[in-house]
């Protein structure tokens, strides 16, 4: 039987398959791929009748993957990935940090004073400089995600110590603290408003059983909590350096005798791939911000 090998010609079709997927469809890829959608199209059908099946579909459901495209997904982006970091682990052989890095934090991370995360960035960029550095603010769920299928190199979130997997490694960065905030004047009244809710947030899920609240407006991200706060006749769990940050333009102020929920933000790396040059050096810098070196 005929070896079957793949040519440069097909790993570029490959490398546009795996824009197409990630992009949600040929539409949504031509930007990032600067072509139009005839000439994604004439990529696909290639890759396509290479590998012997069809890898996506395009009908009234709008673009989907079949079986045959996820497993083709999933390895063209480790085999794409490996020819991705040769020229970068043949530059940290030489002392020089290079390639890109791909990062995703949760929102309102900039506002934490013990983050320290724009003074690591910094300090990347100085010692650094040849580093491709792309930064994204993505839901927490979609941060573990995007490790997952590797979309990411690290994603600084948030972890409870039961949310730990071992396919994920954890280099410990800084604390947040929370609490149940309202509106100016709701305080007295607090325990009887509703809970803003947020969906797989486990301070939430505490404060319904233990507070006995029932459960309000569902909001996804910290400031949709925010805004319903001010909205009025809600209570809200919100980090505490976030509502000082708001006091300043919204009345919020912080419910009587409300416990204190605390969660440990990490860099957070998969467990199963060697981290790249570019990322052990991001994570040096921010353990060196956090004066952990």
């Amino acid at each position: 039987m005929k070896p079957r090998t793949l040519n440069e010609k097909d790993l570029r079709a490959l490398r546009i398959f795996c824009v197409v997927a990630q992009s949600g469809g040929f539409s949504a890829a031509e930007n990032s791929l600067n072509m139009t959608k005839a000439t994604i199209s004439r990529q696909i059908k290639s890759i396509e009748e290479t590998l012997g099946t069809a890898l996506c579909t395009r009908g009234p459901k709008g673009f989907e993957l079949t079986a045959a495209g996820e497993s083709a997904l999933l390895y063209a982006r480790e085999a794409l990935g490996a020819l991705d970091r040769i020229f970068p682990a043949m530059d940290a052989s030489r002392g020089v940090i290079s390639g890109p890095l791909v990062m995703g934090i949760t929102d309102n991370v900039i506002s934490h004073s013990a983050s320290h995360l724009q003074q690591a960035l910094r300090a990347l960029r100085q010692r650094a400089p040849q580093v491709q550095l792309s930064l994204s603010v993505m839901a927490a769920s979609q941060l573990i995600q995007a490790l997952l299928d590797r979309r990411l190199d690290i994603a600084i979130k948030g972890v409870m110590d039961y949310q730990k997997t071992p396919s994920l490694h954890y280099a410990e960065l800084f604390a947040e603290s929370h609490g149940l905030y309202t509106l100016a004047g709701h305080e007295l009244r607090a325990r009887q408003l509703p809970l803003v809710y947020r969906a797989q947030q486990p301070f939430v899920e505490d404060a319904l059983a233990r507070l006995h609240l029932n459960r309000g407006p569902e909001a996804v991200g910290i400031e949709a909590v925010a805004m319903l706060i001010a909205a009025g006749d809600v209570v809200g769990i919100l980090p505490h350096h976030y509502a000082q940050l708001m006091q300043a333009c919204i009345p919020l102020v912080k419910v009587p005798d409300s416990p204190t929920w605390t969660v440990t933000h990490y860099a957070v790396t998969h467990a199963a791939y060697p981290q790249s040059p570019a990322a052990e050096q991001m994570i040096a810098e921010l353990r060196r911000a956090q004066h952990i070196l």
